[in-house]
Parts: structure tokens; C-alpha cells; sequence
């Protein structure tokens, strides 16, 4: 961290951000007060000239112009109320799916991990039966009884539906479960769970995929994930439930991967409801590896996933997308909102790739970046959130402080309804580095500890370890900001403040391996320990050393917009 940073503004400017000239050109005050202001100027112009012909000719036209803008400002608020109103039946949909989640409790000390089963033994006594040669070419072998009871229930449904397999009492999902239990088949495999422990060696796994059983069987087990793995996705977006999704994702991620991973390596034709239920599953992890720092394909999902046939253009491109497999933009196609997404996605990261490179072109990085937030829907607040965060870091590489404000006043209005809490405590953290640059150390903390109070809440470790990074090392440069951030009574020394701050960056490093500079920061914070100011303070020896865990945690201060 730096505590200076020399400001000079580029001559060029790129352009201000479109939300705020249509907004400002358009909004309901400013058309009213322009129009009064042009119909009064016309009517002096009129009344001045009198009876002059081409002054009679022009009134006419300037009087149409008036209304025809009071006709585009009216087209262009009714274009914003339907914008807003469909954003608040999105944002109420999704609060509908998660308000009946119940969140996972948090994980014993001495779990152990899940134990995935062996293969099934293949018996001839087995064979031919209708249920048994399914679950033997299902793509994973252990399930939840949940899930194990949607898949019967697919498959009894199917046979209900032929009409030569009409039977006045089929035995429910239950009753079958039951009776695979009894003869074998299925044994228990944990709590709530089983695993197919015996299945027919015939017929041959061909003919059992080519029946519509199986087709109902696999999409109703991806069915049922992919929607569970939807609600938990939009909940790790929600301050309420995000711990929970976050221990939901810790436990089941595993076995979603292996599940994509079965499907894309099994060599059948999946249904396309099943296709369209892997690449929502897909969706998900990719939320969720955006939470935890992952890359696209750091499991190997996107990999899998674009090794699937057919699959419609728009998600191939998607998944080779996310496999860094797509050399080109993509080409522009129906539907439009989603093909101008996926091109801002490729341009958003081409951009991160010239900004890794040594040394990176700001300049073409600021231009890419900027081309990929106006390609984004105006819906996508998350999409618009992340480009403009990032846009503002290149600004602060750039020097160009005021630009990288008014992005990161865009990304914070985008915020202040609640959508994309884990933007708005990003948002509030680069803040905090921008108000550090400009020389306002107390602006740089405040923002901090903003967004600290936010990571915590959402249980995002990365987030978390950034800002304990930004406070830690803030006060190892200038300890006497500590007061800002810890208790007073009793009275705050230089070697306690130091003492504290080693223990929030030894918690960085902890949580977030890839901060650059705790490390740097911890050691100075050390040296410092060591020196004379340390030994005038009255404290024991004890009370010097430095710290391996947090001791006390920064101030909390809450968002109160």
C-alpha cells in the first residue's frame, strides 16, 4: 500500500456513463423546465417579430418540437418504470424461492468426510428388472432419499404414461424404495441417503438408455439439483442466508462435480431437459467459484460441460466461454439481451487477460473494460457492478482518481436497493482504496470497515481477508489510526495497536493465501515489535509478542444507506 499517489488526470476522458446523461437529459423536473424555458423563449421570439414570415413558418415546427420532446422524455420514463418494475418482480421471485431454505448448520470439528461408494455387484438374478438396470446407468451410484424418490417417481410416471404399462395400483415411490431396500438393491449409505449396492448384468446399457425410463430417471436427478443449486446460488446473494449457502456449496460441490463430470463422460445422448437442467447446475458452481476465487474451469466443470452435444449455440458458447475455449467474440444472435451479455463477458475477460500481462496497457485494458459495461443488459446490476469495480481499479493504476470515483458512484447507486450485496461491499472496499490515494486515510478506513461488517455477514472469506489486509497494514504505516478502530479504554499504545494489526494480517494471509502484502506488512509490524518503541511500553514482555490469530476485531460499522 502505498501512501501516496500522484494525481494526474489524462487528458482523454472516456465517456461519462450513459445511466447519468439520460437520467439527468431526461429526468421528469429537468423536461418540464426545459420545455417552459423553450416555449417561453419561442413565445418572446414570436411576439418581438411580429408578423415575419419566416418567423410564423418556424413557429409551427418549434411548437412540435416541444412536444415531440415531451413525447421521447415521457417514452423514456414509462421505459424506466417498466425496467424498475420488472426488476422488483425478478428480485421478489427469487426472495420467494429462497425464504423457504433451511441453512445447514455449521461443520463438526472432526467431520469426516463423505464416503463415496464402490461400484455395485452385478448379479443374473437381477436381470431384466425395470427399475434396478436404471439406477445401474445413472451417472452416480449414491443419492439422497429426496433425490432417490424424484428419480422413482420419474420412472413410475414414465411406465404410467405407456400404454401397455397401465396398472390401477402402481406402488408409489415410497413403496418401491421400500422394496429395493428388502431385495438388495439399494442399501443405506448414511443419514437420509442410499447407495445402489446390487444391479442386473442385463440388459446392455444401450438398450436401457435408449428407454424413456431412463430419460425421465436422469432428468428428474438433475432436475432436482440444479434446482437446488439455483436457490442456493441466489442465496449466497443474500445477507440472511449467505453463511448457509456457503456451507450448502462446502458440502455438495464434490458430488454436483462428479455428477456433471458422469454426464458428460457417459457417451449417451442426454435429453434436452436434462441438458438445459446440467447447464443450470453449471450456472450455479460458477456462482459459487466466483464467491470463493476460483477460476472458470477450476474444477473442471466448463471443461466438461462443453464437451456435451447438443447443447443450443448460446450455452456453447457460454461453457467454452468459461473454459477459455472461445478464441472469438461471440457473433450477435436471438435473443439479443442474452448474446450482448455473453459478448460483454469476453470482452470483461479479455480485459483482465492484457491487465495480468507484464506490463499491462492500461489504457487498452480501461477501453475494453468500458466496451464490455455498455454491452451489458441494464438489468444485470451484478455484471454493470463488476465491470465498473474493475474499470476503477485501472483508473487508480492510471492515476486518474476522479474517473475512478465517478465509477465507483455509479456502482454504489446500483447497490443501494439491496441487489448485489457482495458488489456493494466490493464497491465500499475500493472506495476505501481510492479515499487512501487521494490522501484521506480516515475516508480509506471508514469504507473499510464498511465493507469488513458486509464480508462478515456474507461469510466471504476472500473479502474478508482483503479488508483485515487494507486495515492491518493501515495501521502498521500509520499506528496512530488504531483509535479509529479499537477500543480506547483502556488507553491505546503504538505496541499494542501493532500487536493488533499483526493479528488481522496473519487472519488475511489465513483466509486468502493470494494477499500480496499481508505478508510484507506482517513482517515490518514484527520489526517494529522489536525495536525501542515497543520496549518503553509498560506492558509484560507477553504483550509485545506478535499475534497469530485476531485478538480483537476491527470496529463494525453498519451500512446505513
Amino acid at each position: 500500500m502505498s501512501t501516496h499517489t500522484e494525481h494526474t488526470e489524462a487528458a482523454a476522458q472516456t465517456a461519462t456513463p450513459r445511466s447519468s446523461i439520460w437520467q439527468g437529459f431526461l429526468g421528469t423536473a429537468s423536461v418540464v423546465a426545459y420545455t417552459v424555458l423553450f416555449e417561453l423563449v419561442r413565445t418572446l421570439v414570436v411576439n418581438s417579430f411580429g408578423e415575419n414570415a419566416l418567423v410564423q413558418f418556424l413557429n409551427g415546427t418549434l411548437r412540435w418540437l416541444s412536444v415531440l420532446f415531451i413525447a421521447v422524455a415521457a417514452t423514456y420514463a414509462l421505459y424506466r418504470f417498466a425496467a424498475g418494475y420488472g426488476m422488483k418482480v425478478r428480485t421478489a421471485r427469487e426472495m420467494d424461492l429462497i425464504a423457504g431454505l433451511i441453512e445447514p448448520g455449521p461443520a463438526l470439528a472432526d467431520r469426516a468426510p463423505r464416503r463415496y461408494p464402490r461400484p455395485p455387484w452385478r448379479v443374473s438374478a437381477l436381470d431384466g428388472d425395470p427399475v434396478a438396470t436404471v439406477l445401474r446407468d445413472l451417472p452416480v451410484r449414491d443419492y439422497e432419499s429426496v433425490a432417490l424418490l424424484a428419480v422413482l417417481n420419474a420412472i413410475r410416471d414414465t411406465d404410467g404414461r405407456l400404454p401397455l404399462a397401465r396398472e390401477p395400483s402402481a406402488p408409489t415411490a415410497a413403496m418401491q424404495l421400500q422394496d429395493l431396500r428388502r431385495r438388495g438393491i439399494l442399501a443405506e449409505h448414511g443419514a437420509q441417503r442410499f447407495r445402489v449396492r446390487q444391479v442386473p448384468k442385463l440388459p446392455n446399457r444401450a438398450t436401457v438408455t435408449a428407454r424413456p425410463q431412463w430419460g425421465a430417471a436422469v432428468t428428474a436427478l438433475l432436475h432436482h439439483y440444479a434446482d437446488r443449486a439455483d436457490r442456493w446460488a441466489i442465496a449466497l446473494e443474500s445477507r440472511r442466508f449467505a453463511a448457509g449457502a456457503r456451507r450448502w456449496f462446502e458440502t455438495e460441490e464434490r458430488y454436483l462435480c462428479a455428477l456433471v463430470a458422469a454426464c458428460a463422460n457417459s457417451g449417451v445422448q442426454l435429453p434436452a431437459a436434462a441438458l438445459a437442467h446440467l447447464v443450470r447446475l453449471g450456472d450455479a458452481l460458477d456462482v459459487w467459484y466466483a464467491r470463493i476465487g476460483l477460476g472458470e474451469n477450476g474444477r473442471g466443470v466448463a471443461a466438461d460441460l462443453s464437451s456435451l452435444s447438443g447443447l443450443d449455440e448460446l450455452n456453447r458458447d457460454l461453457v467454452l466461454l468459461r473454459a477459455d475455449r472461445l478464441a472469438q467474440r461471440p457473433r450477435r444472435y436471438r435473443p439479443w439481451r442474452l448474446s450482448t451479455s455473453l459478448a460483454a463477458r469476453w470482452e470483461h475477460r479479455e480485459a483482465l487477460r492484457q491487465f495480468g500481462g507484464e506490463p499491462p496497457d492500461l489504457e487498452a485494458v480501461a477501453d475494453q473494460l468500458e466496451a464490455a459495461w455498455w454491452l451489458l443488459p441494464r438489468d444485470d446490476v451484478s455484471g454493470e457492478v463488476c465491470a465498473l469495480i474493475n474499470l476503477a481499479v485501472v483508473h487508480i493504476g492510471q492515476g486518474r482518481l476522479d474517473a475512478a470515483g465517478d465509477r465507483l458512484e455509479l456502482a454504489e447507486s446500483l447497490t443501494r436497493t439491496g441487489r448485489d450485496p457482495n458488489g456493494r461491499a466490493q464497491t465500499h472496499e475500493t472506495i476505501g482504496v481510492l479515499w487512501w490515494a487521494r490522501g484521506e486515510p480516515r475516508r480509506a478506513l471508514r469504507c473499510w470497515q464498511l465493507a469488513l461488517t458486509a464480508y462478515l455477514v456474507l461469510d466471504d472469506d476472500h473479502g474478508i481477508g482483503r479488508c483485515l489486509q487494507h486495515l492491518g497494514s493501515a495501521i502498521v504505516v500509520a499506528p496512530d489510526h488504531a483509535t479509529l478502530l479499537l477500543p480506547t479504554d483502556p488507553p491505546l499504545t503504538h505496541t499494542e495497536a501493532l500487536r493488533q494489526a499483526t493479528g488481522w494480517l496473519a487472519e488475511a494471509r489465513r483466509r486468502h493465501p493470494d494477499a500480496r502484502h499481508a505478508e510484507h506488512y506482517l513482517a515490518q509490524a514484527r520489526s517494529a515489535l522489536n525495536t525501542d518503541h515497543g520496549s518503553r511500553d509498560l506492558r509484560p514482555p507477553g504483550r509485545r509478542t506478535p499475534l497469530t490469530h485476531i485478538d480483537l476485531w476491527p470496529a463494525a460499522r453498519e451500512d446505513q444507506t
